[in-house]
């Protein structure tokens, strides 16, 4: 290590008075530091490891006061130690250790050692030490009760181990070896993180004893599992008994499938309500739900058979539990009916949050899969109206009179077998252990445990929202189009109407659509509500693009009667960065609609001489592509741009509206 510069540096003090008649010493102030020899220091090593160093420091003038050394990352103080110098002349030899911080790549931090005499004399010495990220090929997990597991690495910075494990297993990582001498980097938990300066115990907890996997991120300093996390555990269960969820389900936060389960009405026990037999059950701790799947005696999904027994499946669009699912999916969207009775089984979803309003279709099958369905002709009776109908011959059933608020239990009676079935519904009550959150006074309901929505609120342009039940909205993403932030609160910026108001709770930020006076979708045609659907951009960052999904569709605000916006940053595909709404490069690919998905839309786009410069029309709006000399006008990273839509025209005779677009950075 080369010594890099040395500064002389002084204070000024003031004379000290003692008592009267006493004569008054005088402080003797130098601007000459000792004489610093930085001896050795480590080189390189890993980041959570201790940095070595010994030090000489003499002074013939004055005796020597402290040696402080201070790490830096970039030009961060990450780490200090201070040794007091008694001895003159000697050496000094001390450790400090390099933290190790999440999301930080390999590189070189700065340690200064500053040593200062009794004169307040200073002489800095700098060194340089190059680090790395810890990034072995296994390392090992200690528990407390002194068993070893090894986590193999699975690629950069990651670890698993998958096996039985115990309900809980508390411990520390272990590195291998860091250097001849055999120095191993101990990695413990800080209450939230990994952390290589704590020793307490990482408590890796799955809620249920089982086979599962550990895992950890040494990059993220993320760990898991910390609770019930997607765990799955399969159970012989007795309809009526009391369920015991290992003390992992509190049932102030989670929620259960109510086919499955029936809970009280203090929600302090839960009893099994599906008939006796072997079920799949999955603790989801990002969800907060317990999820029930009915399976044979191998733990395969069970099947429906021809006399009606065994178990129904529902796919489809635009439905699912604990939250809406993703359409026509046969692993994530396929979902079991419980079988309550002698070939009697329900299926039980809540509007909005498990069934769209709007836009539901599905149907049943004999499988958790493609093959045997429900048609038709395979139904003796059909009982749905008004709030659902089979309209054509392939049994699929889609919602036609649902509204927001209402529970609805779907009852398929197999009694007479799969080729005579009954089909019926009734609106049911579901206990809901919720927050009191109100928009303008209008309690929001229930979707999940991370999602509340108001259906439909009255609210007049520029006046101020009130929101209650939930800390610091102040403190959220404010969706530029519909709010402004002033001294007195959020102004509202769109034109007077009701409104929908869905608040985030995990993510903290509101998804504002202009509704009808009862909470359905607004239209262009009544309301001149817009939707927005497509590709490259999102609400409320890219990485969740509206795509072409009526379940995540969104109206533009209108600002003023007949003018409509939407506002974002360009950024990259996976930005998860809250206002990052447009997409740069040439994946943008719009289009306007009239209503809650396909139906009317517009008809000729216009656009302005600057939207022009991004933009063009070919079906739907797109970001100009790359021509042949190679050119094109993406947008540019990290700036805002607002797309604004005026000049709308009424429906015509094809249900089209025509419009101008103008774009352009802010």
């Amino acid at each position: 290590m080369n010594k890099i510069f040395k500064i002389a540096a002084f204070a000024l003090a003031g004379t000290l008075a003692f008592a009267a008649c006493q004569e008054t010493p005088v402080l003797k102030l130098t601007d000459v530091g000792p004489e610093t020899t930085v001896n050795s220091c480590t080189e390189s090593t890993y980041m959570g490891a201790d940095i070595k160093f010994s030090v000489t420091i003499e002074d013939k003038e004055f005796a020597l006061s402290t040696l402080k050394a201070t790490l830096l990352y970039d030009e961060t103080e990450v780490n200090n130690l201070t040794i007091r110098t008694k001895d003159n002349g000697a050496t000094y030899e001390g450790t400090i250790q390099a933290p190790l911080y999440k999301d930080i790549p390999d590189g070189i931090a700065t340690l200064v050692f500053a040593s200062q005499n009794v004169g307040m004399g200073l002489t800095y010495d700098t060194t340089y030490v190059a680090l790395k990220r810890p990034d072995f090929a296994s390392l090992t997990l200690k528990t407390e009760e002194g068993d070893s597991y090894e986590l193999k690495k699975t690629e950069d910075y990651k670890y698993e181990l998958t096996q039985e494990f115990p309900e809980k297993v508390k411990g520390v990582l272990v590195t291998p070896a860091i250097n001849a001498e055999g120095d191993v980097i101990t990695i413990g938990w800080d209450g939230s993180a990994l952390s290589a300066s704590k020793t307490a115990s990482i408590p890796f907890t799955a809620g249920v004893a089982g086979k599962y996997t550990i895992a950890v991120d040494l990059f993220t300093l993320k760990a898991s599992p910390l609770g019930a996390t997607n765990v799955a555990a399969v159970y012989q269960l007795e309809q009526g008994q009391v369920m015991d969820f290992g003390g992992v389900v509190d049932l102030n936060n989670w929620t259960v499938d109510y086919d499955f389960f029936e809970v009280n009405d203090d929600f302090t026990e839960v009893k099994f309500r599906a008939v006796s037999g072997n079920y799949l059950l999955t603790y989801d701790a990002d969800k907060l739900y317990v999820k029930a799947e009915p399976v044979d005696a191998e733990g395969n999904p069970a099947k429906l058979s021809e006399d009606g027994t065994g178990t129904p499946w529902v796919i489809g669009l635009n439905f699912g539990k604990p939250v809406i699912g993703p359409g026509w999916n046969t692993t994530e969207g396929a979902y079991p009916m419980a079988c309550i009775g002698d070939k009697l089984y329900q299926f039980t979803l809540t509007a909005p949050g498990q069934l769209a309003v709007s836009g539901a279709d599905f149907k049943i099958f004999h499988q958790k899969g493609w093959g045997g369905e429900f048609l038709t002709p395979d139904y003796a009776e059909i009982n749905l109206a008004p709030a659902f109908e089979i309209p054509a011959a392939d049994g699929n059933i889609k919602g036609a009179a649902l509204e927001g608020g209402k529970s609805y239990k779907l009852i398929l009676d197999l009694t007479g077998g799969v080729k005579a079935a009954k089909i019926s519904y009734e609106e049911v009550y579901i206990p809901v252990n919720m927050l009191d959150i109100k928009v303008n006074g209008v309690n929001a309901m229930k979707l999940s445990n991370e999602v509340y929505k108001v259906m439909a609120a009255p609210v007049e342009k520029n006046s101020i929202i009130s929101f209650s039940g939930i800390n610091n909205p102040l403190d959220w993403y404010v969706d530029p189009d519909h709010f402004e932030l002033t001294a007195e609160g959020l102004k509202f910026k769109a034109v007077t109407g009701y409104y929908s108001f869905e608040l985030n709770l995990a993510e903290q930020f509101v998804t504002v659509r202009r509704v009808k006076e009862d909470g359905k979708a607004a239209t262009y045609a009544d309301e001149g509500a817009i939707t927005f659907m497509g590709w490259g951009v999102g609400h409320p960052y890219i990485a969740s693009p509206l795509a072409w999904d009526s379940g995540h569709l969104i109206t533009l605000a209108e600002v003023e009667d007949g003018v409509y916006q939407f506002t974002g940053v360009a950024g990259e595909a996976t930005d998860t960065t809250m206002g990052v709404r447009w997409q740069y490069d040439s994946e943008v690919s719009f289009k306007f609609f009239g209503q809650a998905g396909w139906g009317a839309e517009w008809g000729t786009v216009t656009l302005t001489d600057e939207a022009k410069k991004w933009l063009y029309v070919y079906g739907n709006v797109e970001l100009i592509k790359v021509d042949e000399s190679g050119t094109r006008q993406p947008l540019e990273l990290g700036a805002t741009y607002v797309m604004t839509v005026t000049d709308c025209t009424a429906l015509d005779a094809d249900s089209k509206f025509n419009c101008t677009i103008d774009f352009r950075k802010l």
